[in-house]
């Protein structure tokens, strides 16, 4: 195997594996080799018990100061560690390939890397292969062979995911190389506001469970670190050209056209202390469904990496990113039968044509509000102001640039400091039904929130640690303090329309062109500025300190505190909005500003109870701040998060385990709902819940059939509503008790009015069991692979009226490679969905609870009832050309 193929990570982070002091008498040289007598690049050699450590070379060589009867530890990621006895002056090491995934090193579940073995919390490494191998089109696809990890990529290439454990929320954060993507809370899971999944990704490692003191105030769920890659020793490249088959149905807009996606990377060393990675790639797709606006853009990433010596470097990095993705709209549901709606098919969407309707609505009149008829008016030039429903298009346009630093300060005291600046303009766009259920021939109301942003953001944090070595144990003692300033001007547009039930209707326009409809045209439309046209400010501070110790080299004991403080302040000024394509006046102004602080910790333990074998355990109580409301004076109190795991890892011949059982507990909770009066979606109190379960993943990866991998994990985990309210309108109220209650609701009082209490329910879109399977062979010139998920009893809606329902999406895919010396040629096709699935992802995203009661009442059968839903992606075809030297 060729060995040099990550010395990108060895070089981010060989400085904290090798500690170099000098305690010994003499000087012992050697070389390191692989089970094929070739030497390797990068492997650590340590003198047990000490701090002493070094890198080989080029060359496999290597120089320690270590005195006779020393141990050696020899260790390389993707082989077995090695222990030698020092005796004389030279000593060579040959390392056997080892490809038990627990001795991969992650660098995400501590502030320092370690072997997964070690780790105490749950950790899975998605690398280059894998990626290259499963061809995802956002990170959260690229977790679709993640144990616990539910993923949701019925939006394109805008997806989801959740950990098991915790429902959907500011329960996660997302990182790039340790920082988090977003200095505002709500954005600091996701990535697709932001920018793409690039070739410039090493791996990407998912931490589950009690990460909340070492990477943020949104850490309770774990972490997705995204590590970018660093330049080597030589010049390396690739570039890929992926064609995608056209899946827009006959007669629509993009019928037809070539689909592509083009991807470079380069990387290598501008001299003997700098490297440097450069990439991107540049996308034209009509898209995963039938959409109005196509997925295209192109985005460009680098970095350049100074290595001043074995433990201290400099990274400075930039991007730019153009993105535009489709924000999938739905389609429709037949409940009576649980399937797609006649008419429908995967591809299909409540379609939004622009060509249409910029001919049939021109230019819309803006209202005040909901109830306010009177128009906005445009305050640089006098009247009315107007919007174009055909702008509503998704996009992410911007820079970031910054800084990663760590400087070895002498005697094992380092001081590192990560920086970055994000200004990003975000067009955001959600298109839904608020008519929850219909029937074919109804016309429904339907709400497009489109809304533009401008996000400018600093974020900072500064870490001093210490390493301590002691005869028999060692401390990692770390103080930290992370800051974040960030500012988004929100102007958002709520255009509320008829449309009728059909996948793409079709009208004829003044000049007899027919075209799809955004909407019936013999409805009326109205549009008007929400309330969530703002001026918003956060500012974050928080301070952290923890203590990584390891005793024997057998216990390891992870144990950190962090306080946060956050300011949040809105007001919707128009001349603090610095979006000023549209200017307004917007009658009124409006102001809040909240102060929040909360603490978390977090303490994590692991045994070795052999060479192979390791228990594990942590605990972490932990909050999610709310974010400062638009309207209401009142605020609501900090989400607690308490969550326990315990767990076993082992490495059993050919064949490795993980088995864990998990506890989580939330109070606080909010219930997210459509407000009339403020015009969107808004947060209010709701009660507490609790998540357990188990998961055991299985590895195997035979000595005999070298390349070969079996992997698969099953999840079972039980979601139950505790003391949580949701209120219901009065039509509802009236139903329930005019036909008896027949579904057995439980009815509350809550502040004079009637509401239901679902303790004892099922959380919505939390399954039940959670099934990965991967099943992959990469040889030496070709490879195949397949894989997928399985989710079981999801519920819909919270009162668990709607039968629990299951969602499967499998892949399978093979490629052969052609070598030309040291380049290579590689053709692969993937086929996506092989089954060409059609279940729904989510029902009843577009209403509430009470339309879903009503129906069920009326008709418990669902005799002709249609429901907005959003189905999983449609079969797709990747075929891709590949070049690398």
């Amino acid at each position: 195997m060729r060995t040099k193929k990550i010395m990108n990570l060895v070089c981010l982070f060989s400085f904290l594996l090798c500690s170099a002091g000098v305690f010994a008498q003499g000087t012992v040289t050697g070389t390191v080799t692989d089970d094929n007598n070739l030497p390797i690049l990068g492997a650590t050699v340590q003198v047990q018990g000490t701090s002493t450590g070094v890198v080989t070379d080029d060359n496999g060589n290597y120089s320690i100061q270590a005195s006779d009867g020393d141990v050696l530890i020899v260790s390389y990621i993707g082989f077995g560690r090695k222990q030698v006895t020092v005796s004389g002056t030279t000593v060579n090491v040959q390392l056997q390939e080892d490809v038990s995934l627990l001795n991969e090193v992650v660098v995400s579940s501590t502030r320092k890397p370690v072997r997964k073995l070690q780790t105490t919390t749950s950790v899975n490494t998605v690398g280059i292969a894998e990626l290259e191998t499963i061809k995802p089109e956002s990170f959260s696809e690229a977790l679709q062979n993640t144990p616990g990890v539910t993923i949701d990529e019925s939006q394109g290439r805008k997806g989801g995911f959740n950990i098991r454990g915790f429902p959907g929320g500011n329960f996660v954060t997302t990182l790039i190389d340790g920082m988090p993507v977003s200095g505002i809370a709500n954005q600091s899971g996701g990535t697709q506001e932001f920018f793409g999944l690039d070739p410039n990704v090493e791996r990407i490692e998912v931490v589950r469970g009690a990460a909340a003191t070492l990477f943020g105030r949104s850490s309770a769920a774990g972490a997705l670190n995204i590590i970018s890659k660093t330049g080597g020793t030589e010049t390396k490249g690739s570039f890929s050209i992926t064609k995608y088959n056209n899946t827009a149905n006959d007669g629509h807009i993009y019928d037809g056209d070539l689909d592509y996606r083009a991807d470079f990377n380069l990387n290598g060393p501008l001299s003997d202390k700098l490297r440097y990675n450069i990439g991107g790639y540049v996308i034209q797709d009509s898209g995963v469904k039938e959409q109005a606006n196509k997925d295209k853009g192109f985005q460009l990433r680098a970095n350049v990496d100074w290595l001043i010596s074995d433990k201290s470097r400099i990274r400075f990095y930039t991007g730019y990113f153009n993105n535009q993705f489709q924000n999938i709209i739905g389609t429709v549901w037949d409940m009576q039968n649980e399937s797609l709606a006649e008419g429908w098919n995967a591809r299909s969407t409540f379609y939004n044509n622009p060509l249409g309707s910029m001919v049939l609505n021109q230019n819309l009149g803006v209202r005040q509000a909901f109830f306010n008829t009177a128009p906005v008016t445009n305050a640089a030039g006098g009247g009315a102001l107007t919007w174009n429903p055909a702008e509503s298009i998704e996009r992410a346009k911007g820079i970031n640039f910054g800084a990663d630093a760590t400087f070895h300060l002498g005697n094992e005291w380092y001081f590192s400091e990560k920086i970055r600046y994000n200004d990003f303009f975000l067009r955001d766009i959600n298109d839904l039904n608020l008519t929850t259920i219909f029937e074919q021939a109804d016309t429904t109301t339907r709400l497009n929130a489109n809304a533009l942003n401008q996000n400018r953001e600093l974020l900072t944090e500064t870490r001093i640690s210490k390493q301590i070595q002691g005869d028999s144990s060692e401390h990692n003692l770390t103080f930290g303090l992370y800051y974040s300033d960030a500012k988004r001007d929100r102007l958002g547009f709520n255009y509320f329309y008829g449309s009728n039930v059909s996948p793409r209707p079709t009208f004829t326009t003044l000049f007899g062109f027919g075209n799809g409809s955004f909407s019936d045209p013999t409805l009326p439309q109205t549009v008007y500025i929400s309330n969530t046209s703002s001026h918003r400010e956060e500012t974050a501070t928080g301070i952290f300190l923890g203590d990584e110790m390891v005793f024997n080299e057998k216990l390891s004991i992870n144990a950190g505190f962090r306080y946060d403080w956050q300011k949040g302040y809105i007001n919707n000024n128009p001349e603090e909005i610095r979006e000023n394509s549209i200017d307004f006046d917007p009658g009124t102004e409006e102001e809040n500003e909240i102060k929040l602080t909360d603490y978390s910790f977090s303490i994590g333990a692991n045994y070795l109870t052999g060479e192979t074998s390791a228990v594990y355990a942590n605990f972490t109580r932990s909050f999610t701040f709310q974010t400062v409301d638009e309207v209401d004076d009142e605020f609501l109190d900090n989400e607690l998060v308490k969550n326990f795991e315990i767990g076993y890892r082992a490495g059993l011949g050919d064949l490795t385990l993980d088995a864990t059982y998990f506890n989580t507990n939330i109070d606080n909770s909010v219930s997210t709902i459509f407000d009339n009066d403020v015009g969107g979606f808004v947060d209010r109190p709701a009660g507490s819940y609790k998540i357990n379960g188990a998961e055991i993943a299985l590895a195997y990866t035979p000595k005999m059939v070298k390349g070969l991998l079996l992997s698969g994990s099953f999840t079972l985990q039980n979601s139950e509503f505790d003391d949580f309210i949701e209120g219901i309108d009065d039509a509802t109220v009236t139903a329930i008790n005019d036909a008896g209650n027949p579904l057995d609701l439980n009815l509350v009082n809550q502040g004079g009015a009637t509401a239901l209490d679902l303790s004892g329910n099922q959380v919505r879109q939390q399954p039940k069991t959670i099934f990965n399977l991967n099943l992959a062979y990469n040889g030496k010139n070709w490879g195949a692979n397949f894989g997928g998920f399985t989710y079981t009893g999801l519920y819909y809606d919270n009162a668990n009226i709607y039968n629990d329902q299951s969602l499967s999406v499998y892949n399978t895919g093979a490629y052969v490679k052609f070598p030309l010396g040291d380049d290579e040629i590689r053709l692969s096709l993937l086929v996506k969905n092989v089954f060409d699935g059609t279940n729904a992802q989510n029902i009843f995203t577009g209403g509430g609870l009470d339309e879903v009661i009503q129906s069920t009442i009326a008709d418990p059968n669902y005799t002709n009832q249609l429901a907005f839903a959003v189905t999983q992606n449609p079969k797709r075809v990747l075929f891709t050309v590949g070049y690398s030297f």
